[in-house]
């Protein structure tokens, strides 16, 4: 994502029907004919996007895309990729605390909420343009960034596989080929120390090289009672480094690599089991598993305010790994020509056992091993005709390995690979009208090799073996887009239909063939109706509609152990093709600009998600379902100020947004409402502030921030819910956070 200061705007509830109908000529010629003077400047920053894989103004993007700048994510508190959901409408981000900095995301209500490698996600996250084939390591800390995108709506024909959500694409700063360092420390509560260091300099005159350093510390926000200490929370250690060189006037090449080890205990669980979880009905019966009860640990969570935890052993999820990247672009007469090569490999080790009980539950150490390498090569047209075209193909080829016990024993080997060809082409039909048709074609295999052992002897020593499955599972799809644009002096609307597939494939915590798989990809439809306008050089509008079918919906079923051959105090996960649903609502972005020093950003969505089937065991359930991480109304509200104090500029900001509430995971076929876990998460609104002062030197420039987030609010709150059958648990997040940055550049 770019910003360019723009100069002249360019002139060039049954939501399909809705569709139908505005996507004539009469109905666009009827809307408002407000167009920018031919000598008007406008106030507005132009934002650059590259939602189709070219770079193009976000406003003339038939996508719905919300980009946000290194400056607005630093102003609005955003510290991880987590806090980008309070800025984007419709879009719900936390974190799976027992992986190493795994995301559970949701756009427009298609969530994914676990953490095995051999699942899909349904958010594609990029980085410097190579997706991320797991959610593991996908809470990204924002440091040395470009600028985020966020796509809303499958992205399947440019995109690929699991994106039926949407996609994040992060881009991080490139070297820039003169000498310049860039150092910066921020110290705020609970004794959080983040000291970060960009060191830039040039390779003759036609290269440079980029070396960065991050060093994150922090403790819990949680005191812990049971064992009287405030443990803590975060130990990351992240450098890398970057070569960029122009080898000809039209050969570019940028090689990056990172290295890093995040040492990580998460905040304490609480536990939230009642007598209908089986840890805590066991206790019932006179069993010493009382800690396992909601009245014995989450509610005294919840009286402190959500600032203690009486958890008896604390979680820990450490991961340490490399990742390597080339981006290669070449620039042809009329088009160019780009290779993109991926390389990441991690180990992961997780231990957790009390689940949040001030007693031991069930015990899980977890040792994984992950490697993916991708390669995309593309094609992209910029022809002076009215036809233009993105083509290319990728390939992804992913080893994840995992070894846990000691209670519930096994070991899983998955290899999978995938292939796609895909393209797109844009064609002018007249100077008002333009269409989009794109396809794309995914073939994919996965292997699988499951064993299960007797104890944890046996499996450490590899045998005797108790159980082995080696099945193995192949999927071809296509997935496909067509678009109808119509440009307006304002700005331009467009009418879309587009698809998206999440792969199909294994559980690899399963136990027998039964709770394994495999199990079918499922697929999304989504009409999106969307218009983007700036009537005056000082205010932009834009408004998007959505309308989404999504069938073969995989459901993940976490119940107690009787449900899979199990003790009742172990867990068994199913994952099912088993429902639909459908997803339609609608979004809003506005910016304004009052005067020339005032800038406020505005954002809605509105979310309506209910299954239309739910098949468990031949019964509809779908009445007594919810559909997960889906809030009905997400809403911000940002303002920026800036003038000129004492020499140097301060910029004073505010963000306050607002998520209605949200159902976490449960098994519905036997969850009940009145006696079961408390799943449903309360709506939350914050309010984050900032000021920031900056001043040039003699030698370089200086930065002051002092900011806050959640101001308001000094109590803690639930993020994340899950009843697993025989206990439950949840996870919680710190209220108002207070710290300073002070940094220096030349």
């Amino acid at each position: 994502m770019r910003l360019n200061k723009r100069h002249h705007f360019p002139l060039s509830k049954k939501y399909v029907s809705m569709a139908a109908a505005i996507a004539t000529a009469g109905v666009f010629g009827g809307l408002p004919q407000i167009a920018l003077g031919q000598d008007s400047v406008s106030l507005i920053e132009e934002v650059v996007v590259t939602a189709r894989k070219r770079e193009e103004s976000l406003q003339n993007v038939p996508v719905a895309v919300t980009a946000l700048s290194p400056t607005q994510i630093e102003q609005s508190g955003v510290q991880t990729l987590i806090d980008v959901a309070k800025l984007v409408p419709n879009v719900e981000l936390h974190q799976v605390t027992q992986s190493g900095a795994a995301l559970g995301a949701s756009i427009r209500g298609m969530a994914f909420d676990d953490l095995e490698k051999s699942y899909e996600p349904t958010v594609g996250i990029s980085v410097d343009g190579v997706f991320m084939a797991s959610n593991a390591g996908a809470v990204v800390d924002f440091f040395d960034i470009e600028g985020v995108e966020v796509l809303r709506g499958p992205q399947g024909t440019l995109f690929g596989r699991n994106t039926i959500a949407g996609v994040v694409n992060i881009k991080r700063t490139q070297p820039t080929g003169e000498f310049g360092v860039k150092l910066e420390g921020t110290f705020a509560d609970h004794n959080r120390q983040d000291l970060k260091g960009v060191v830039n300099v040039p390779l003759g005159e036609k290269g440079g090289a980029k070396f960065s350093y991050r060093d994150l510390e922090m403790d819990s926000h949680l005191y812990n009672t049971t064992n009287n200490e405030r443990p803590y929370n975060r130990d990351s250690q992240v450098w890398g480094a970057a070569i960029r060189y122009d080898f000809t006037d039209n050969f570019t090449a940028t090689l990056s690599y990172d290295d890093y080890e995040h040492w990580t205990q998460p905040p304490d669980v609480v536990a939230s089991g009642t007598t209908d979880s089986v840890f805590c009905s066991l206790a019932g019966l006179g069993l010493p598993f009382g800690g396992a009860c909601n009245e014995n640990s989450a509610a005294l969570s919840e009286a402190s305010g959500y600032k203690t935890s009486n958890a008896s052993e604390q979680i820990y999820s450490y991961m340490w790994g490399d990742n390597l990247t080339l981006n290669a672009k070449y620039s042809g007469d009329g088009f160019d020509v780009k290779y993109i090569f991926g390389r990441m490999a991690f180990e992961e080790e997780a231990y957790f056992n009390s689940w949040g009980a001030p007693q031991p539950l069930f015990e899980v150490l977890r040792q994984q091993d992950y490697e993916q390498n991708s390669h995309e090569l593309q094609f992209l047209s910029d022809w002076d005709g009215p036809l233009n075209v993105v083509a290319g193909a990728y390939y992804l080829e992913t080893e994840a390995f995992i070894t846990s016990g000691p209670v519930s024993n096994f070991q899983t080997t998955q290899d999978a690979d995938a292939l796609a060809l895909f393209g797109e082409l844009n064609y002018a039909i007249s100077d008002l009208w333009s269409v989009t048709a794109g396809v794309r074609w995914t073939d994919e295999s996965k292997d699988l090799d499951n064993r299960q052992y007797g104890s944890s002897a046996d499996r450490l020593a590899g045998a005797p073996i108790a159980n082995q499955l080696t099945p193995s599972y192949e999927d071809s799809n296509v997935t496909y887009r067509f678009v109808l644009q119509r440009e307006l002096n304002v700005g331009m609307a467009y009418l879309s239909y587009a698809t998206g597939y999440r792969a199909g494939g294994f559980n690899s915590r399963g136990n027998n063939s039964d709770t394994i798989g495999p199990y079918d990809p499922e697929e999304v439809g989504s009409w999106e109706l969307g218009i983007r306008t700036q009537p005056t050089d000082r205010l932009q509008l834009n408004l998007t509609g959505f309308y989404a079918t999504y069938e073969d919906k995989q459901q993940f079923v976490v119940t107690d152990g009787t449900q899979c051959d199990q003790a009742a105090t172990a867990t068994c996960t199913f994952i099912r093709n088993a429902a639909e649903t459908t997803n339609k609502g609608i979004e809003f972005e506005g910016v304004w600009v009052p005067t020339d020093g005032l800038n406020i950003r505005a954002t809605y969505g509105y979310l309506d998600a209910e299954f239309d089937k739910y098949d468990f065991g031949g019964i509809d359930i779908s009445s007594q379902a919810q559909v997960i991480y889906a809030p009905e109304h997400t809403l911000s509200l940002m303002a920026d100020h800036t003038s000129s104090v004492l020499g140097g500029t301060l910029v004073l900001s505010g963000t306050w947004s607002y998520r209605s509430d949200l159902w976490g995971a449960a098994e519905f076929a036997f969850y009940n409402y009145d006696t079961g876990p408390d799943i449903n998460i309360d709506s939350h609104d914050q309010l984050d502030l900032s000021a920031t002062y900056l001043r040039d030197l003699p030698q370089g420039a200086l930065k002051l921030m002092v900011y806050g987030t959640d101001v308001l609010d000094g109590d803690g709150r639930v993020a994340r819910a899950y009843d697993a059958g025989a206990f439950a648990w949840q996870e919680l997040v710190p209220g108002r956070q207070v710290g300073v940055t002070i940094g220096y550049e030349f």
